[in-house]
Protein backbone atom coordinates (compact mmCIF):
# COMPACT_ATOMS: atom_id res chain seq x y z
CA UNK A 1 0.00 0.00 0.00
CA UNK A 2 1.45 3.40 -0.90
CA UNK A 3 -0.58 5.88 1.00
CA UNK A 4 -0.54 7.62 4.37
CA UNK A 5 3.32 7.27 3.81
CA UNK A 6 3.18 11.63 3.88
CA UNK A 7 1.03 13.85 5.33
CA UNK A 8 -2.10 13.63 3.49
CA UNK A 9 -2.81 16.69 0.75
CA UNK A 10 -6.71 17.16 0.95
CA UNK A 11 -6.63 17.84 -2.67
CA UNK A 12 -5.62 14.19 -3.98
CA UNK A 13 -8.53 12.85 -0.93
CA UNK A 14 -8.87 9.85 -0.73
CA UNK A 15 -5.42 9.43 -1.63
CA UNK A 16 -2.29 11.40 -0.15
CA UNK A 17 -0.76 12.07 -2.73
CA UNK A 18 -0.68 11.82 -6.84
CA UNK A 19 1.67 9.18 -6.97
CA UNK A 20 -0.83 7.22 -4.41
CA UNK A 21 -3.61 7.49 -6.82
CA UNK A 22 -1.60 6.67 -10.07
CA UNK A 23 -0.39 3.51 -8.27
CA UNK A 24 -4.10 2.48 -7.13
CA UNK A 25 -4.94 2.90 -11.01
CA UNK A 26 -2.54 0.79 -12.40
CA UNK A 27 -3.34 -1.59 -9.71
CA UNK A 28 -6.78 -1.87 -11.23
CA UNK A 29 -5.99 -1.54 -14.59
CA UNK A 30 -3.22 -4.19 -14.03
CA UNK A 31 -6.09 -6.94 -12.64
CA UNK A 32 -4.71 -6.89 -9.52
CA UNK A 33 -7.18 -5.51 -7.78
CA UNK A 34 -10.98 -7.02 -8.85
CA UNK A 35 -14.50 -6.95 -7.79
CA UNK A 36 -16.03 -10.51 -7.51
CA UNK A 37 -18.68 -11.35 -9.46
CA UNK A 38 -21.35 -13.43 -8.12
CA UNK A 39 -22.94 -16.32 -9.54
CA UNK A 40 -26.42 -16.05 -10.73
CA UNK A 41 -28.50 -17.71 -8.09
CA UNK A 42 -30.05 -21.00 -9.54
CA UNK A 43 -33.94 -19.89 -10.84
CA UNK A 44 -36.12 -22.38 -8.89
CA UNK A 45 -39.04 -20.80 -9.00
CA UNK A 46 -41.42 -22.57 -11.78
CA UNK A 47 -42.38 -20.84 -14.30
CA UNK A 48 -45.28 -18.62 -14.50
CA UNK A 49 -47.54 -18.75 -17.93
Amino acid sequence: MYCRRQPIDPAWRPFCSERCKMADLGKWLGGEYRVPEEAPLPDDSPDEE
